[in-house]
């Protein structure tokens, strides 16, 4: 740290999508949201057709099954899914709009 100089990497200067970054993001601000709306990580929410129907990677959600939070968010950030993340999305955006 002090001397600023960099010990080793792999494809450092490589451009990357940001994919994980948001997906990081996306489990913060769960966790934010969670706290700001009192819900418990063992809350159930259903999966929409929209969140099962994303495409790229997948916890692989089916639309209808019920999951709590905290399942979501481990799909979310265990197989990167896509779909968990959408489907939190969902969910607490829609706590949002009703603030």
């Amino acid at each position: 740290m002090k001397t600023n100089t960099l010990l080793f990497g792999k494809s450092e200067r490589e451009r990357r999508e940001c994919a994980s970054l948001t997906k990081m993001m996306t489990f913060f601000v769960t966790l934010k949201l969670m706290d700001r709306f009192k819900v418990d990580d063992k809350k159930l929410i259903t999966v929409s057709e929209d969140a099962a129907s994303v495409v790229g990677t997948s916890a692989e959600l089916i639309a209808g099954d019920t999951l709590t939070v905290k399942q979501l968010m481990y799909g979310l950030m265990l197989p990167s899914g896509n779909d968990a993340g959408h489907q939190l999305a969902e969910y607490f955006g829609g706590l949002l709009m009703k603030d």
